[in-house]
This record gives structure tokens, C-alpha cells and sequence, in this order.
């Protein structure tokens, strides 16, 4: 199935142009993929609009990552600090 991939580049979320084959992702990955162009657009508008402050970068293998409103709360509420890893690199820990 192709789709337009929807990735993080550091500085701001971006729409790839060309539909390309579509990838399965870790949960908290900062990619996604849409099957409209439009559709795609829309959501990279949308993330730039309001979800810059729920990314992060990995300080283990460097890739972005999501934190969610509800894994900052849980963390919060049990007075640990907020992950600085992804969850893949997480759970090679363990």
C-alpha cells in the first residue's frame, strides 16, 4: 500500500511529496503515514500548530519520539522525571 510519510525533521513535522511504500513504526515514533496527500498536509499543519512540545530526541540512538500528555502525567504523579529515551531503546535497557 503506498502512503505519504509524515516524519519529524528536527525543526518541524513535513509531508513527503511522492506516496512511497508504507512502514510499520514503533508506537512512538514521530512517523506516520496518510493514503491522501491533503490529508497529509492537514496533519503536519495540525502537529506544527500544537504537538512541538511532545517531541523529543533520544539521547540513546538520537531518533524523535513522542511523550504524551498521559505518559507526562503518570510520570509526574509518581515524581520521576520524563523519559529521555524512546521506548525501543527503554526496553533494551531492561
Amino acid at each position: 500500500m503506498l502512503g505519504y510519510k509524515i516524519y519529524f525533521n528536527g525543526d518541524k513535522f513535513v509531508a513527503d511529496n511522492t506516496a512511497t511504500e508504507v512502514q510499520t513504526m514503533p508506537c512512538d515514533s514521530t512517523v506516520s503515514w496518510m493514503a491522501n496527500k491533503t490529508y497529509a498536509d492537514n496533519v503536519v499543519e495540525k502537529y506544527n500548530a500544537n504537538d512541538l512540545k511532545d517531541v523529543k530526541k533520544c539521547k540513546e540512538c538520537g531518533k524523535y519520539f513522542w511523550q504524551t500528555n498521559d505518559e507526562r502525567i503518570w510520570f509526574t504523579d509518581r515524581n520521576m522525571k520524563a523519559p529521555c529515551r524512546c521506548y525501543s531503546c527503554r526496553k533494551k535497557k531492561h
